[in-house]
């Protein structure tokens, strides 16, 4: 499992506290920015696949919103084939996981930071 290190998303949500409303949307909306891109990264990786059912698996995003908190949890809908992610992500012992999950996500990180940071410019 790859980690990410979150602490200047941490950080930056701590100068939120103080930013007016405006800047909060403008961070809201880059962090959904960069929710979709992953989504539709996964959706293109699964797409690939040359199981049919796996070319199914649904793939969503939610935002949260708490405080000055603002998060996206993407991942694949519990239901139909999305019940095949596992297997499509991580695998089993007779193999699988052969598409990338937790890799769209390292591979957007850095633009989607670039694009709270542009869009918390001066906090």
């Amino acid at each position: 499992m790859a980690m990410i290190d979150v602490s200047q998303v941490n950080a930056l949500a701590q100068k939120l506290a103080a930013a007016p409303l405006k800047k909060q949307a403008l961070v809201a909306a880059a962090v959904k920015k960069g929710a979709q891109n992953i989504k539709e990264a996964i959706q293109e990786d699964v797409q690939g696949s040359s199981n049919k059912a796996i070319r199914r698996i649904p793939i969503a995003y939610e935002m949260k919103a708490e405080s000055t908190r603002i998060e996206a949890d993407i991942g694949p809908r519990k239901e139909g084939a999305g019940n095949l992610a596992n297997i499509a992500f991580f695998g089993t012992e007779r193999g699988g996981g052969t598409h990338k999950f937790y890799g769209h996500g390292e591979d957007e990180l850095p633009t989607a930071a670039d694009y709270v940071r542009k869009a918390a410019e001066g906090l």
